[in-house]
């Protein structure tokens, strides 16, 4: 006995269902529903084909298996409908219920002499009666309702075809008909659905890309910067409306073109070269452009290029935003001319002090040495009181020399014109010296200087370092109290030499140490004001150009009525 043509057709019409789900799920790309749905119509299939061959004796387990298999088709099929409505699908639990429903009704019937079929149909009528309804509630077309209510009949031709399958007397043509034709109608009207779904998403996603070209277009538009992006052909694609105002000088259709095509090669020579270097090497750059702005005031674009790449990281074009910086050139411009300006009176004073300082040399030398001279009595002797006036003359006298020495070697510094010699030399031979010229001012001030050999050797200006050491020194002894001390220390600490002189004085305020290094500072605490040798303020100055010099810096800790550290930090 062969298989007739209706039970061929009823395996045929799910398994065509189930290749147009499949291809649907493949080329619409389609959601999971689609592989319950061709799933679901793939069993249906094998369980039409083993119901077919039951007849022929091949026995009741291959009748158990299409039975398993319809029940599964359609719980499989009704989840489908769960995920196409938006709802989970409860697979695994809905599977296991109809199986144990399924064998459970199974075995009852075994035993009881019923026939194998009657579990099927009612748990089939569920699943597509539930489907229907599903449908019917969520529709969201036209179709969603027509494939409810075929879904509904469908439920009903299940029951239909399995009672003519137990009443082996009745002719299954008939059933097997309508069951073709239902099984043909849900596919058509599932693919209908996905069809229609399809449709409507790409509707939402043109409407969606339309919305956000609108935004971005709406966006650039109002930025005041200028936005234009070229392909790799350097043809313009897209140009905002600030960037449209800038070229009205050039009235062309610009999308399409390229700037050359627009201006002339000779204009777009030098902005074309670096749009193909970007093109070539990837690498973002920026240039300067000058344009005439809508008002006919010339203006100065900065203008950034990046490359676009596309999925594969290719460079497929290259967006320009350009930035009008007019008024910064204009504000550097002034600020160059300023800086000059101030770069010449700075070299006008220096050269004022220099001269002065020149000039006042000479007759404070003739001062001086007249004193001495008084003092010494060769003019004749002097009484008391003329040597007293004597005595004050000279120092008076070398007390300003020192002042216009201070301003000279500051207005050297200022200017450039002082060169230090870095050489090797011995920091204690420096120091020695250094201790020797101030000493006598210490000795005078009552104050204790102390330094303690360090066998340092530095790569230093022997005369700047003694220099400094003299200033930092005399500054620590001037506003050091009677009995007060002195220190002067120096060490290496990874690479850096460290000298460190240390007094016991009267200390300054965080404000006033910021002060004193300043040239010809205006601020002075009060012990300035009453000491008569305080001087001018330029030593602390003089020190910090020095080490600035040799690449060094100068810091300075003090508190008030606490002393001050002066540290000199040089490289070693």
């Amino acid at each position: 006995m062969i298989l007739s043509t209706i039970q061929i057709s009823a395996a045929l019409a799910p398994l065509l269902v189930a290749l147009a789900c499949l291809m649907a799920w493949r080329y619409l790309d389609g959601g999971r529903h689609l592989l319950f749905w061709a799933l679901g119509h793939a069993l249906l299939t094998l369980a039409f084909l083993l119901l077919a061959v039951t007849p022929l004796g091949l026995g009741a387990g291959l009748t158990m298996v299409a039975t398993l298999c319809t029940v599964t088709s359609a719980i499989v099929f009704a989840s489908g409908i769960r995920v196409l409505v938006g709802y989970n699908d409860r697979l695994p639990y809905a599977l296991l219920a109809g199986a144990t429903v399924t064998v459970a009704l199974i075995l009852a019937q075994r035993f009881g002499h019923y026939a194998f079929y009657t579990s099927s149909p009612f748990i089939s009528l569920l699943c597509f009666v539930y489907g229907g309804i599903l449908l019917l509630i969520r529709q969201r077309s036209i179709f969603y309702i027509i494939t409810g209510v075929i879904l509904l009949a469908r439920g009903g031709t299940s029951l239909l075809y399995t009672m003519r399958l137990v009443d082996r007397s009745t002719s299954m043509e008939s059933a097997l008909a309508m069951s073709i034709l239902l099984i043909m109608l849900t596919g058509i009207g599932l693919m209908m659905i996905e069809f229609d779904n399809a449709r409507r998403s790409e509707r939402r996603a043109r409407e969606a890309e339309h919305e956000t070209a609108q935004f971005l277009e709406a966006l650039l538009n109002a930025m005041p910067a200028t936005m234009s992006y070229k392909d790799r052909d350097l043809r313009y694609r897209m140009m905002n409306r600030r960037m449209l105002e800038l070229r009205q000088a050039y009235p062309a259709e610009y999308i399409g073109r390229s700037w050359s095509d627009i201006a002339g090669p000779e204009v777009a020579a030098v902005t074309e070269d670096l749009d193909r270097r970007i093109l070539e090497t990837g690498e973002p750059a920026h240039m300067e452009q000058a344009w005439t702005g809508p008002d006919g005031r010339p203006i100065v674009l900065f203008a950034l290029k990046v490359p676009l790449r596309d999925s594969e990281g290719r460079v497929m074009g290259i967006i320009t935003c350009g930035i009008d910086i007019s008024r910064l050139k204009e504000t550097e411009a002034q600020l160059i001319e300023q800086r000059e300006a101030a770069e010449g009176a700075s070299r006008a004073k220096s050269a004022f002090l220099s001269n002065m300082s020149h000039e006042l040399r000479t007759p404070l030398n003739a001062i001086i040495g007249f004193a001495q001279m008084l003092s010494g009595g060769y003019a004749g002797p002097l009484n008391e009181r003329q040597l007293g006036y004597a005595a004050n003359i000279e120092e008076s006298g070398e007390h300003l020399l020192r002042l216009v020495n201070d301003i000279l070697d500051l207005s050297r510094l200022e200017s450039g014109r002082l060169d230090i010699q870095i050489e090797s030399c011995s920091f204690d031979q420096i120091a020695q010296s250094a201790m020797a010229m101030v000493q006598p001012q210490a000795r005078q001030a009552g104050v204790t200087l102390s330094c303690a050999p360090t066998g340092l050797t530095l790569n230093a200006d022997p005369r700047a370092l003694t220099q400094i050491l003299v200033n930092l020194l005399g500054n620590a002894v001037k506003f050091s109290r009677p009995q007060g001390s002195v220190y002067l220390e120096a060490g290496i600490e990874n690479g850096i030499a460290r000298i460190r002189v240390r007094d016991t004085g009267v200390g300054m305020s965080e404000t006033e140490s910021r002060a004193v290094i300043q040239p010809l500072h205006l601020h002075r605490i009060d012990v300035y004001r009453t000491r008569a040798n305080s001087g001018a303020g330029l030593g602390l100055s003089i020190c910090r150009s020095l080490v600035d010099l040799h690449g060094g810096r100068l810091e300075i800790r003090s508190q008030p009525g606490e002393g001050t550290t002066v540290d000199v930090l040089l490289p070693a």
